[in-house]
C-alpha cells in the first residue's frame, strides 16, 4: 500500500516521472518468478502453475548424458525438507539420461505440508514476460536465460500484435517488444547474433499447426534471394525478418514455442533517413495490410494524403507521420499508377525504372513455391531506398504462416487453396503484365531462374532439410510435446489437436507434389495469360471467399474462382 500510495503522488509530479518509472519497473521486477524456489547450478528454473512443473535451459551437449548438477533453494525459499528423485537439496544431484520426454520428480514441504513438482530440460533459450499487457503498450520484464547461463534481465514496453490475432478471443498472443533502460528510454540489445536494436516480435504462429511456418520461410528467403538495387550502397540489408525459436512463458505460466524475431522496418531494410536539417525524405517504406484494387496494383481508386497514416489499403511504414508531417506516399503511388496504366509499350520499357525487377522475380518464384496466398499483394511491404535518387521500389515479406499447405484459419484446416495442385498465384498486376509483355525477356529470365534454383534451394533435399532442422529443434528438445499439451484443442487452431510429427510428414509430401506440380509450369512455354479479372467464361465456376465459403456472384471483395484470386467489386 505504501508503494502505491508513493506511486500515486509521483504521477502528479512530472518533475518526478523518471523516478516513477523507475519505481514501476522496480515492482515489476520485484514481481517475477514468484515460485522460483529452487536454482540448478544458480539458474532459476521457470515454473507453469498450469501442469505444477518447472523448465530450465541446459546445453544441448547434455542431451542423452547423465548431468550433474548442484541444487540449492533460493535465500527466501518457503519450503522444507526439499528432495529432487529422493535427494536432498543442498547438494550435488545427478540428473539421469537427460531426453526430450525426460520428467525428474521434485517434493517440498510448506507448513508441514508436502506437495509434488515436475522438472523438464530444454535446450532452447526460454523467454519470460512478467506484467500485464494488451493492445496498448504497458511497462513489464523480459527475462532471457540462454543454455547453462545466468538470467538476463531487462525492461520493455510490451504490446500484442497483428490484426486479427490479437482479438481478445484469440489466446496464444503475439508481442511486440519496445526494450527500454531504467529511465524509459529505447535501450538496445542484440540476441542470437542478430541486429542490435531496441524493437523486436514474438511471433506465436496462432493458427500455424507447424508453429514455425513464418520462421522457416523467412529463413529460406534470406537464403537465396538476390539483395535489392541498393545493396551496394549500404551493409547488412535484410528484407526479411530473421529469428530464433525460443520457448515463452508469461508470469509463471507456459506459452509454448515462439520465434522471437526481428520486425521489417528502416533499419532491417537499411533505407536511407530523413534529414532532418534539410526536411528532406529519402527512403520510404509502405505495407499492404488489406484487400483492394491497390495491393493487386491496380488503378488505385483514391488520391493519397501525406498527413494521414493510412492510403487506400497501406501503411505508412516510414518515415512515419508522428515523427515527419507530411509524409510521403508518391513514390508507391506513381508505380501503381504506372503499373495500372501504362500503354503495354511504355510498360515493357519502363517497368525497370519503378520496379526492382531481379527482387520481383524471386518473390513471384518464392510465392509460387510455398502456395504464399496471405502474401499475394497483401503483406508484402514496398520499399524505395532513395527517392532522391531512384524511384525504384523493392519488395520485403513478413507473415507467411500461410504457406506449404497451411489454411489463415484452422476452420477449414485444408481448403483446396492451399493444396499443392492449386493454380499458379497472380501474386500483383506487376506480374501479370510482365508475363503477357514479356518485358527484357522477362518469361525467359523468370524460367532461367526457376531453373537454377531448383538445382539446390527448391530441391526437395534442402527443402526437407530445412524444415526438417526446425521439426528435430522442436521435437528432441521437448518443446513439440510441450506446445502439444499446451494448445491442442484451442479454439485458436479450431479445437484441433497439434501432431507435429503428423504435421511435418505433410508439409514434406505438399512439397513433393508442389515441385512437381511447378516443373509443369516453369519448364513448360511462356503462358500467353495470366488475368486476375474475371470474365464472363469464368462466371459459370463456383466462388468462394479466401476462408473457403461458397458465395453467390453477387458477392464482392476477395473470391477464389476456379482455384484464381480475384477482387470483385
Amino acid at each position: 500500500m505504501m508503494m502505491n500510495s508513493l506511486s500515486k503522488s509521483f504521477r502528479c509530479l512530472n518533475l518526478y516521472s523518471g523516478l516513477r518509472f523507475l519505481i514501476t519497473g522496480t515492482v515489476l521486477m520485484c514481481c517475477i518468478c514468484t515460485h522460483a524456489q529452487f536454482l540448478i547450478n544458480g539458474i532459476e528454473p521457470k515454473y507453469d502453475q498450469r501442469t505444477h512443473s518447472f523448465l530450465i535451459s541446459i546445453p544441448q551437449s547434455y542431451w542423452g548424458i547423465d548431468y550433474q548438477a548442484t541444487v540449492s533453494l533460493t535465500t527466501n525459499s518457503s519450503w522444507q525438507n526439499a528432495s529432487v528423485e529422493g535427494q536432498p537439496i543442498h547438494q550435488t544431484i545427478i540428473f539421469h539420461n537427460i531426453q526430450q520426454n525426460s520428467v525428474y520428480s521434485i517434493r517440498a514441504f510448506i507448513d508441514g505440508d508436502s506437495t509434488d513438482y515436475k522438472l523438464a530440460f530444454t535446450y532452447l533459450p526460454i523467454l519470460h514476460l512478467t506484467g500485464e499487457f494488451g493492445a496498448e503498450s504497458s511497462l513489464g520484464g523480459v527475462h532471457l536465460q540462454m543454455p547453462g547461463k545466468a538470467q538476463q534481465t531487462m525492461k520493455a514496453n510490451i504490446k500484442w500484435r497483428g490484426g486479427t490475432s490479437k482479438a481478445l478471443e484469440r489466446h496464444k498472443k503475439n508481442y511486440k517488444i519496445q526494450f527500454v533502460d531504467d529511465r524509459g528510454v529505447e535501450k538496445d540489445y542484440s540476441f542470437f547474433s542478430l541486429r542490435n536494436d531496441d524493437d523486436w516480435i514474438l511471433d506465436a504462429g496462432q493458427v500455424d499447426m507447424f508453429r514455425l511456418r513464418n520462421l522457416v520461410a523467412s529463413k529460406l528467403w534470406n537464403d537465396f534471394a538476390v539483395k535489392p538495387y541498393y545493396a551496394s550502397l549500404t551493409s547488412d540489408v535484410h528484407t526479411a525478418s530473421r529469428g530464433e525459436v525460443v520457448e515463452l512463458f508469461l508470469n509463471d505460466e507456459y506459452q509454448g514455442i515462439y520465434n522471437f524475431c526481428e520486425p521489417i522496418d528502416r533499419k532491417q531494410l537499411k533505407l536511407k533517413k530523413y534529414n532532418e536539417s534539410t526536411s528532406q525524405i529519402h527512403g520510404g517504406l509502405w505495407k499492404a495490410a488489406g484487400w483492394g484494387y491497390a495491393t493487386f496494383w491496380d488503378y488505385p481508386e483514391t488520391m493519397y494524403d501525406n498527413t494521414q497514416p493510412t492510403w487506400d489499403v497501406f501503411e505508412l511504414k516510414y518515415p512515419k507521420i508522428e515523427d515527419v508531417c507530411p509524409s510521403d506516399y508518391s513514390t508507391l503511388y506513381n508505380a501503381i499508377c504506372f503499373v495500372g496504366d501504362s500503354t503495354n509499350q511504355n510498360f515493357a520499357a519502363e517497368i525497370d525504372k519503378y520496379i526492382d525487377i531481379p527482387a520481383y522475380i524471386d518473390y513471384y518464384l518464392f510465392a509460387n513455391l510455398l502456395n504464399a496466398y496471405d502474401l499475394c499483394g497483401k503483406n508484402l511491404y514496398w520499399a524505395v531506398y532513395d527517392k532522391q535518387k531512384s524511384q525504384k521500389i523493392t519488395p520485403a515479406l513478413w507473415d507467411m504462416d500461410s504457406t506449404v499447405g497451411q489454411n489463415i484459419t484452422d476452420d477449414p484446416l485444408r481448403p483446396d487453396y492451399v493444396a499443392y495442385d492449386f493454380a499458379i498465384l497472380n501474386t500483383t498486376n506487376i506480374g501479370i503484365r510482365l508475363i503477357e509483355t514479356n518485358a527484357d525477356n522477362y518469361w525467359q529470365k523468370l524460367g532461367n531462374r526457376y531453373k537454377e534454383l531448383r538445382k539446390n534451394y527448391f530441391s526437395l533435399d534442402y527443402l526437407t532439410s530445412l524444415y526438417g532442422h526446425y521439426y528435430d529443434l522442436m521435437t528432441h528438445s521437448g518443446a513439440a510435446a510441450r506446445e502439444e499439451q499446451r494448445w491442442s484443442g484451442d479454439s485458436d487452431i479450431a479445437e484441433l489437436d497439434l501432431n507435429f510429427k503428423e504435421e511435418y510428414a505433410y508439409i514434406i509430401d505438399w512439397l513433393d507434389h508442389r515441385l512437381q506440380f511447378l516443373d509443369l509450369y516453369f519448364y513448360g512455354e511462356r503462358p500467353t495469360s495470366d488475368i486476375c479479372v474475371p470474365t464472363n467464361d469464368v462466371a459459370i465456376y463456383h466462388r468462394y471467399t479466401i476462408s473457403g465459403i461458397q458465395v453467390n456472384s453477387s458477392h464482392k471483395g476477395i473470391v477464389i474462382i476456379n482455384g484464381k484470386k480475384y477482387f470483385v467489386k
